[in-house]
């Protein structure tokens, strides 16, 4: 890699960027489009404000310019007796790709002793992802996670 990566909390000045960031994964990676709208963004961005303490974005940073974004959340599971830290999104500008950012901002980041685990959901179609986060020792869980809308 060419440049150094920095990690840091994502600050108020940065929500553009992000939320530019945040339109190309749904746009370019999960599609349908309509999965993300500025109002969703917006209320991350106000939970984040409000409840940082646990729910925490971070920006991965390279000469002053914004190459990647991590939403995280942690939450108490019973199965492991303990906190979890939860990857709600984690993306790289696709110029910095496959040059070690995500595997990084992993092991270098979040992990964290307090938790006892760390969790992600991937589509199935995102294979590097998936890939990625199998060598990292992410592992398959029996259950399936089910959503109801309300």
């Amino acid at each position: 890699m060419t440049s150094e990566i920095n990690f840091r909390p994502m600050e108020m000045h940065d929500q553009p960027q992000v939320r530019s960031m945040i339109k190309d994964l749904y746009t370019v990676l999960l599609a349908p489009q309509d999965w993300i709208t500025d109002e969703k963004i917006s209320a991350t961005f106000d939970q984040w404000q409000r409840h940082s303490g646990h729910l925490k974005i971070d920006v991965f940073e390279t000469d002053e310019q914004l190459v990647g974004y991590a939403i995280l959340f942690d939450f108490w599971y019973n199965e492991y007796g303990g906190m979890v830290l939860n990857i709600d999104e984690l993306y790289v500008v696709p110029a910095f790709r496959s040059k070690g950012v995500a595997s990084m901002y992993i092991e270098k980041s979040i992990t964290h002793s307090e938790y006892k685990a760390l969790s992600l959901e991937v589509l199935p179609r995102n294979k590097g992802a998936f890939s990625l986060y199998k060598r990292l020792g992410f592992e398959e869980k029996e259950t399936r996670m089910l959503h109801k809308m309300l």
